[in-house]
């Protein structure tokens, strides 16, 4: 009892922050479809559609710092620094380039990159006005989501929470402000959402300097560990971090393909799933929280030895996951009556979103396992080939095959089509669950 006493506040300690960080986050792609959604379907879905690229990106850098958590949250256990700064200062420098680098592309051909996501001529028009703005975002988002990403490792994510925290509050205030043309300011409307973003991403990375050199006293990373050599690290961050990072690849992919798909079945449906999709990530915030440190208590305690233990603890943890799947998914059932009245909606649009509602819940069942097991506890223990692995074989059977097939040759109603791509979730539970049970996933990273 005095164990799992323990183990309820420690996992309280790491997920209550970072669920609270994940709510700030979320809330602003919330507000620009609440926002955006009250003046027009088509900017609505310009910018969701617009917002595929930085999706991927920032998955991609999500990929990179996750993966490497898994070996910083080790040397953590073992107390040893100086390779939690070399392996910070690498995924740092890589993630910087990215974001620099997408952005380039993205400002050269925003038309292109607007056309692989819709066919929409008005749509693509609009997203396009989007992305010139937003593309000069993503260096920022790469700097401060790699650095607070690694600090969780550490089991600091206070930090996080109040630098996301302020983000929010002036990202909230510059939406009022740009969006609908208030305080002298000009109406900007779907302009408006990417230059609020942008100008919050540049406070939130000059937030993490002044906590980087003023505040912080026990890593002490500086920006002159970017430059550091990091050859002693780079076969065990390759053969740690890149499974990681090809399985959120997947992932991205698998739900651009989803964009792909749902961005050809007209606009009412592209509506529809664009508000769908974010009043998921927002019944997602908790069970995100759990993921995180679920992978953080299970790296530091294979860190410091203890892998019976970590298994002890993984039963736990997938028990926990289960219960916020029932919990979210009753909630979205209770709102799917109201959940038309948040947006302008027209009654063809209002009633997709009511037969998706049931979808979602569905969904949001079997991925709140899935967050806790696959990508919080096997993640943290090392075991990542393997959830690489799943997440290719699934992203091809559901979202390839099922998803293109069921919308352009059997011409299923937006709402099946939702159902099967939506499936990979329960698919992924086949092959996770089985590992979990068995125990041999343990793996002991650092070097």
């Amino acid at each position: 009892m005095n164990r799992e006493h323990s183990l309820f506040w420690r996992i309280f300690y790491i997920a209550f922050p970072v669920a609270l960080q994940s709510l700030i986050t979320t809330g602003v792609a919330a507000m620009d479809t609440l926002m955006i959604g009250n003046i027009s379907e088509v900017q609505l879905s310009a910018v969701a559609q617009g917002n595929q690229p930085y999706f991927l990106f920032s998955t991609t850098i999500f990929g990179l710092a996750t993966g490497s958590t898994v070996l910083t949250a080790q040397y953590w256990g073992k107390g040893e620094l100086d390779p939690i700064r070399a392996i910070m200062g690498l995924i740092l420098r890589v993630g910087m380039i990215a974001g620099a680098l997408l952005g380039a592309l993205v400002l050269a051909f925003p038309a292109a990159v607007m056309s692989i996501f819709t066919n929409d001529p008005q749509v693509i028009a609009s997203g396009i006005e989007f992305l010139r703005i937003i593309a000069f975002s993503y260096v920022f988002a790469a700097f401060t989501g790699v650095f607070l990403i690694s600090l969780r490792s550490m089991e600091n994510v206070r930090v996080s929470l109040c630098i996301y925290g302020l983000s929010f509050a002036l990202n909230l205030v510059l939406h009022w402000v740009f969006i609908f043309g208030n305080l002298g300011a000009p109406r900007m409307e779907i302009r408006g959402a990417a230059l609020a973003t942008l100008i919050s991403r540049i406070c939130e990375s000059v937030m993490v300097l002044v906590y980087m050199y003023c505040i912080e006293k026990k890593v002490r990373f500086s920006l002159r560990d970017l430059f550091r050599p990091t050859r002693t690290y780079w076969f065990t961050v390759v053969r740690y971090s890149v499974p990681v990072l090809c399985s959120e690849m997947i992932w991205a992919v698998g739900i651009s393909l989803q964009a792909v798909i749902t961005g050809r079945l007209g606009v009412s449906a592209l509506a529809a799933i664009s508000f769908i999709s974010m009043l998921q990530e927002l019944a997602m915030v908790p069970v995100m929280g759990v993921g995180v440190a679920a992978g953080v208590i299970t790296g530091n305690l294979i860190g410091q030895g203890k892998d019976d233990e970590a298994l002890r603890t993984s039963k736990t943890m997938m028990k926990i996951g289960v219960v916020f799947g029932i919990v979210v998914g009753l909630i979205l059932v209770l709102l799917r009556p109201v959940a038309p009245g948040f947006v302008a909606a027209s009654p063809e649009t209002a009633g997709i979103i009511r037969g998706m509602m049931f979808v979602a819940a569905y969904l949001l069942f079997c991925q709140s396992i899935n967050i806790v097991t696959l990508a919080g506890v096997l993640r943290g223990s090392g075991d990542t080939a393997f959830c690489a692995g799943v997440d290719a074989f699934i992203m091809v059977v559901f979202k390839l095959v099922l998803g293109f097939s069921s919308a352009f040759l059997l011409h299923f109603p937006p709402v099946w089509v939702y159902f099967l791509l939506s499936s990979d979730e329960l698919g992924k539970l086949f092959f996770i669950l089985p590992r979990m049970w068995g125990g041999k996933w343990i793996h002991h990273t650092t070097v």
